[in-house]
């Protein structure tokens, strides 16, 4: 009788190196998609980041160019370190200087009513509520951006140095009209000011821990899913600011 042949099949050890082969290409091809889905998921955030910014730095800058404009210098200082209205007056309050809020005093073009226009930055931890506010000086006081985690205001006169805030809250003190609240005189030095904004993603899942890149801490553990905070800053001059003389 004959030699019987062997019947062709794979021994155990192919069958485990090609079984490895496969589990490492099936992770490989994990990780490529698990990356591209975290950047799908992260460019619509990072674009309205970008956006909140934009609108954050417009209104800003609208108001902040027209300060003074249509106003007497000797009679009101057309840029003040606080919040100024009916409502939540600062100075009633004893707070003549904050960082992250600033009113402006014009009068619009074709107008002879002063209007004026505070933003300031409201922070609620609790509510994880962080945006920045205007306020009308009346009535209407609502959010213009939200998840806005950074907002500072440094004022500077002539020269390259900020002027100290001591010096904008502790007179000599002048009168707008009979029974007004008075104001710093210094506060009629300001020639520009430089802003600082900071924004986070809207999304807990886009942050990780709280640190240099994000202000407040999300649930993300993976840093291929990290959208760190954005910043600007931008410096405005005040155009229609004159010397007191």
């Amino acid at each position: 009788m004959g030699r019987l042949a062997p019947a062709d099949g794979f021994t155990v050890a192919e069958l485990l190196i090609a079984t490895a082969i496969t589990f490492t290409v099936t992770l490989a091809l994990l990780e490529v998609v698990d990356r591209a889905r975290a950047s799908f998921e992260a460019q619509p955030e990072r674009s309205d980041m970008h956006q909140r910014l934009r609108v954050a730095v417009e209104a800003l800058t609208r108001d902040l160019m027209q300060a003074g404009a249509g106003l007497d210098p000797l009679i009101a200082a057309p840029v003040m370190p606080y919040r100024v209205g009916a409502r939540d007056n600062d100075p009633d309050l004893g707070v003549l200087y904050r960082s992250d809020a600033v009113s402006v005093l014009y009068v619009p073009p074709g107008e002879s009513i002063v209007v004026s226009h505070t933003y300031y930055a409201k922070n609620d931890d609790d509510a994880g509520t962080f945006q920045l506010m205007h306020y009308d000086g009346a009535s209407t006081d609502l959010p213009v951006v939200d998840h806005v985690v950074g907002l500072r205001f440094d004022y500077f006169g002539d020269g390259p140095v900020p002027l100290d805030p001591a010096i904008l809250q502790d007179g000599p003190w002048t009168t707008d009209e009979p029974g007004a609240p008075m104001f710093d005189a210094d506060l009629l030095q300001i020639r520009r000011i430089h802003v600082f904004l900071r924004v986070q993603a809207a999304l807990d899942s886009m942050r990780g821990p709280a640190g240099v890149l994000f202000a407040h801490a999300g649930t993300s553990t993976s840093a291929e899913r990290y959208l760190p905070d954005l910043e600007a800053s931008f410096d405005v001059a005040l155009r229609n600011t004159k010397m007191k003389s």
